[in-house]
């Protein structure tokens, strides 16, 4: 089944060029455009796309209140574009509280920012498309049918992460032996924590990372796929709502406990 796109610009030569590298994939297709928020909204009540592409700055209505609005009556996974300055990029990772409702990916507006090869533009537009309806599918699938129900002493905790020393695996338990819940496993000590996301993985982290305590001990790395001029704002973001310190690395930066570095 192709994905349905809807493509949301005001300027028409990028909806054109959005909607034909889009429309030369058979697996994609571009079910209809807007030319400013509120027609996207419209659009995506009465289309039902299964990815919107979304501009940041338009007329009537911006990108940012148009996907809070879609998020409310209709909600559908958003792959962002915005210019590629500094503040282009934080007002962009600002629409991370509006979007967190579905899977999101981000794009510089100048695709030559991205390759010098057009083919590889091509190719990484069509990929995210892609991606993020299989993400958006995903969510939207029934929940696995449940399990018979369980005796009152098995339902008082969940199970235990099976062990796999080899002598639990050389020995399955009987049919008829009660079930054995090993006690919980010793917690390791770790040097340093490393996490790599890429689509959807500014909102993943936003959520992991505003968990953590400000006594975090361990340093933490990050690689966030994403344009490099946006990461910088990514950084300041995260530091604001975390409460752990988190920075956009630099040269000479030192590992310490309770601090994550974004590559």
């Amino acid at each position: 089944m192709a994905v349905k796109v809807l493509v949301v610009d005001d300027s028409g030569f990028f909806r054109r060029r959005v909607s034909e590298i889009l429309s030369a994939d058979p697996n994609i297709q571009v079910i209809g455009t807007a030319t400013n928020g509120r027609e996207a909204i419209e659009q995506a009540q009465a289309l039902k796309p299964d990815v919107i592409t979304m501009d940041y700055e338009m007329p009537m209505m911006d990108g940012i209140t148009a996907v809070r609005n879609i998020m409310q009556r209709c909600p559908t996974p958003v792959l962002m574009f915005s210019s590629l300055t500094h503040e282009g990029a934080r007002v962009t990772l600002d629409a991370l509280d509006a979007l967190e409702a579905g899977a999101v990916d981000f794009l510089p507006k100048n695709f030559e920012d991205i390759s010098r090869n057009p083919e590889r533009v091509k190719q990484l537009l069509c990929e995210k498309i892609h991606t993020i309806a299989r993400g958006n599918r995903r969510s939207l699938s029934p929940p696995p049918v449940a399990a018979p129900a369980a005796t009152s002493a098995t339902q008082a905790k969940p199970a235990a992460r099976p062990a796999t020393t080899t002598s639990t695996l050389a020995r399955p338990a009987a049919a008829s032996a009660p079930a054995v819940v090993s006690a919980a496993p010793k917690r390791k000590s770790y040097k340093l924590v490393a996490i790599g996301t890429s689509t959807g993985g500014p909102v993943a982290l936003q959520r992991v990372l505003t968990q953590l305590p400000a006594n975090f001990p361990a340093p933490i790395v990050l690689i966030q796929h994403m344009p490099a001029a946006f990461t910088k704002a990514f950084a300041e973001r995260l530091d604001k709502l975390c409460r752990i310190s988190v920075k956009e690395a630099e040269d000479g930066d030192v590992l310490r406990p309770g601090l994550a570095l974004l590559a």
